[in-house]
């Protein structure tokens, strides 16, 4: 009997064994020197870089080269002449963010459009990560996966990706099927296309696969925002995340697709908040410089014909604020469910909940209180779900990211803003801020001499 017991407990036990393993001592040293360089003033309960995440990076020149010719970029003029670089050193820079991020880390797969790459390539890349403990996301235009699906199920399956970022809004050029002139209303229909293709992929691979939707901010299609917005919120399924782009003065963008939105920050967040039908907070947290993100976090909630936005942190919620402070600033600081199987993050939870055994009531507490906040529809869905209809819940992140123009960076504030950046790549031996790679003219130099160095073989006959 003593037997049975011990091999029906063994799963759950070994899973246990988790919460104590080096994945998890490498993610807090991780943390830990992220905390450190970050400036005392910033050193905030609502921090979560260096307590919850230190930091998330990126690749370049994987592929530097775009298809399309979009108004607002930040690669250079001369990317398009930039050979892609060998696995190798592929592998140098992934190697350096590992050492930089910990195990885990979360990592942009990104250049130009890293999807001109044969999809061997870029499958080899993604199980590379796998096999050191990066999260790698692949950021894309997504072309490439509606003329050909099973790329992006090959990098699924193959690749073992799980996260995805596609980038749609009419600054675009050289998207098939595109109106002239768009509004954005107007992409609806490749949004949609696009959606499916990441339930489908789902579906194929009985793989997760978790999707954001980038969008590029300009004067031009700031009033359509309403509009992307409401639309993200009905496929919250299969886009779990919306990042707004205000345009910034880098790389070959053009003029006439410049704004002034940096002055207009409380105007791009009014027009996010207007299709949810309340006013978000743009600060649910803070990850590094406050200047330079905003986010809210909430559930969307569908139930019949209704849909319900529920802010994890609402504005001018003290009773909010302190227990997620508290929550995340403790018991579960650090905590992420990256590289982890629903097994082993459910035991990682309880692990951490029993060492705090006050949470067995605070945390029923507080959702008791928050359903009495969200008493004039919550009766409604329990009705809807006691009777027996259809509902959903989904996780949603709404980000709106203020990179800054090349006139930023060396005034006090930029310098502020590089110091405490939470977005890094790496370069000769150092992680460098995204805002100093484009705007600084980095990353021109780094296009000229990686094509030279490609060169210089031919040139010397060897």
């Amino acid at each position: 009997m003593l037997e049975t017991l011990t091999q029906r407990l063994r799963a759950p036990l070994n899973a246990l064994k988790f919460v104590a393993n080096p994945w998890i001592r490498g993610r807090d040293e991780a943390n830990h020197r992220a905390w450190e360089r970050l400036p005392e003033e910033l050193r905030r309960p609502d921090q979560i870089f260096g307590r919850q995440q230190p930091g998330c990076a990126a690749t370049y020149h994987v592929m530097e080269r775009c298809n399309f010719s979009c108004t607002a970029c930040y690669l250079s003029n001369s990317a398009n002449a930039v050979p892609p670089l060998s696995f190798e050193e592929v592998k140098e820079q992934l190697d350096a963010i590992r050492a930089y991020l910990g195990p885990w880390g979360n990592t942009q797969i990104t250049a130009g459009e890293v999807t001109l790459l044969p999809v061997e390539d870029l499958i080899r890349i993604l199980r590379y990560c796998h096999e050191i403990e990066l999260s790698a996301m692949v950021m894309t235009h997504g072309e490439t996966f509606r003329d050909d699906p099973t790329y992006l199920e090959r990098l699924v399956s193959e690749g073992k990706l799980e996260k995805v970022a596609i980038h749609i809004d009419n600054t675009q050029r050289g998207r098939r099927g595109m109106p002239k002139n768009a509004r954005e209303r107007d992409l609806h229909f490749i949004r949609d296309e696009f959606a499916e293709l990441i339930r489908n992929t789902r579906a194929r691979t009985g793989r997760p696969l978790s999707a954001a939707h980038t969008f590029t901010v300009t004067e031009d299609n700031i009033d359509d925002v309403p509009d992307v917005m409401e639309w993200v919120l009905r496929n919250a399924d299969a886009f779990r995340m919306i990042s707004f782009q205000p345009t910034a003065a880098v790389g070959r963008t053009r003029v006439e697709a410049l704004t002034k939105l940096k002055a207009n920050r409380a105007r791009l967040w009014r027009h996010v908040s207007e299709a949810t039908g309340t006013s978000l907070n743009p600060q649910t947290l803070i990850f590094g410089h406050p200047d330079c993100n905003d986010t809210s976090l909430s559930f969307v909630i569908r139930f019949g014909d209704e849909t319900q936005i529920v802010e994890v942190v609402r504005s001018g919620a003290g009773v909010d604020r302190a227990f997620f402070d508290r929550l995340f600033g403790g018991t579960f600081a650090g905590f992420s469910p990256d590289g982890m199987s629903i097994g082993e993050a459910t035991a990682r939870i309880v692990g951490r909940l029993l060492r705090q055994p006050r949470y067995a009531y605070e945390i029923p507490g507080y959702c008791l209180y928050r359903a009495f906040t969200e008493r004039a529809w919550f009766p409604r869905f329990l009705a809807h779900v006691a009777r027996g209809g259809e509902w959903s819940i989904h996780p949603f992140a709404t980000i709106a990211h203020h990179f800054m123009s090349a006139d930023e960076l060396d005034t006090p504030t930029g310098r502020e803003r590089l110091e405490a950046c939470v977005f890094r790549l790496p370069v000769d031996g150092k992680m460098v801020s995204m805002c100093e790679m484009n705007g600084s003219g980095l990353r021109q130099e780094l296009n000229v001499e990686s094509t030279a160095r490609r060169r210089l073989p031919q040139a010397s006959g060897v």
